[in-house]
């Protein structure tokens, strides 16, 4: 336990430490998952201890140490952003004295995941212990932002609406195998394959219709049939501690993209891109305590080597500068007499645009073990600042913001995930 509170309060001084930003990452889009409510209550940590279907986007190896038997897991998923956009309000000597909110947007999306194991007792393959197969949310990137435009006098009338609309998520067909090579120590591998399209709309609309309206869009399409491999490993090195480690290999994802544009300006082209996705490496590890309410504590560390990927337009290679990120998970869980199980976690993770821009978050779960059943249900909450540029400019209205190029984001993020498992047999 005092490990986990030593974890915690470092990852709170990195954060103090570095700038608390984010910045639009679409359409590489930012991985947020948490494919069962375990991993949520634990903010992502688990990889070497979770035994379920949902190894197979943490480490794949783990499904060996499951109980022997068929399981069908069933966890539906819910996501919020609360986005507020305030400009900065001067004083006569030029300082910011204050920041007025001028739009809020409230998303709310939600995904099912789930999958169906099963691990063996004795088989005629060598050293199988576990089969499964999975849908999970790899990565989703629909977002919905509504801008109403006023006039600057009273009494404020409507002028105009803007619009971006993001749509679209990718997800990820999953089969994976456990394998156990020795009394304490097995294997794991995964593949899945990415199947998803996405959408983006930028509109203005004056009211009472102007020649100044337009809207523009671009669809993406995917062309290949992306492969997502990964490598496990866990050994129990005692009947309290267990590490582990698995690996992502790269992969890339081919659109072909249509854009059009109607208004004053209407046009329209397409082209191919290719965006690629790094290497991942996870290292894990469980402690169980001697405590009588037993106290697990798991801590995960995860590179990703973002500064090697590259983006391709029609075949022209190109370097998108990204950075590194860095990625600590601590969680801890408690089993009560009961059989009711009680995690909570805290993950620190940098950004692939700017690895100076970071994000905390915090998360909580419980739920109730029955003799065939379980349910789970964990949130999770992050908040980020960080200042950026206008999205629709002032000049449109008859408005100038030269003076002050940078507006204030506030972004408020839940995630929330129930969690169903049956033993069927």
């Amino acid at each position: 336990m005092r490990l986990f509170y030593q974890a915690f309060g470092l990852m709170l001084l990195l954060a103090g430490i570095l700038f608390a930003q984010n910045y639009p990452a679409f359409p590489v889009g930012e991985d947020w998952q948490f494919p069962d409510a375990r991993t949520l209550g634990l903010a992502g940590a688990g990889s070497v201890s979770n035994t379920t279907v949902a190894a197979l986007m943490l480490n794949p190896a783990a499904l060996a140490n499951h109980p022997v038997g068929l399981d069908i897991t069933l966890s539906p998923a819910l996501r919020n952003l609360e986005e507020r956009r305030s400009f900065p309000i001067f004083d006569r000597f030029g300082d910011i004295n204050q920041y007025g909110i001028y739009v809020i947007n409230d998303n709310w999306k939600s995904v099912i995941q789930g999958g169906v194991q099963y691990n063996f007792g004795a088989t005629p393959i060598p050293y199988l212990k576990a089969l499964a197969v999975g849908v999970f949310n790899e990565i989703d990137q629909r977002y919905d932002y509504e801008e109403d435009v006023r006039q600057n006098e009273f009494p404020d009338d409507p002028l105009a609406l803007n619009t971006i609309s993001f749509d679209g998520k990718l997800i990820r067909y999953s089969l994976g195998a456990a394998f156990r090579v020795l009394e304490n120590w097995s294997l794991g591998v995964q593949g899945g394959i990415l199947n998803g399209d996405l959408e983006q709309t930028t509109a203005v609309s004056f009211v009472g219709g102007s020649s100044e309206d337009y809207s523009e869009s671009s669809s993406r399409s995917l062309k290949n049939t992306p492969l997502v491999l990964s490598l496990g490993t866990a050994f129990q090195a005692n009947p309290r501690l267990s590490v582990g480690g698995h690996l992502r290999l790269p992969y890339t994802v081919d659109y072909d993209v249509v854009e059009s544009a109607t208004g004053a300006a209407s046009q329209s082209g397409s082209y191919r891109e290719s965006h690629e996705y790094p290497y991942q490496l996870t290292m894990g590890l469980e402690y169980r305590s001697q405590q009588i309410l037993q106290a697990r504590l798991n801590v995960d560390v995860t590179y990703e080597w973002w500064s090697a990927v590259e983006y391709e337009r029609d075949g022209q290679a190109q370097d998108p500068n990204y950075d590194d990120v860095f990625k600590i998970k601590a969680g801890i869980e408690h089993i009560f007499f009961n059989q009711i199980p009680f995690q909570v976690g805290v993950q620190y993770r940098t950004f692939f645009l700017d690895h100076r821009n970071t994000r905390l978050l915090f998360s909580a779960g419980t739920g109730f073990m029955g003799r065939n059943w379980e349910v789970g249900a964990a949130g999770g909450f992050c908040r980020v600042d960080y200042p950026y540029p206008d999205l629709f400019d002032d000049q449109l209205y008859g408005g100038d913001r030269s003076n002050s190029l940078f507006d204030d984001v506030a972004e408020s993020y839940f995630f929330g995930v129930i969690t169903l498992k049956v033993k069927v047999r």
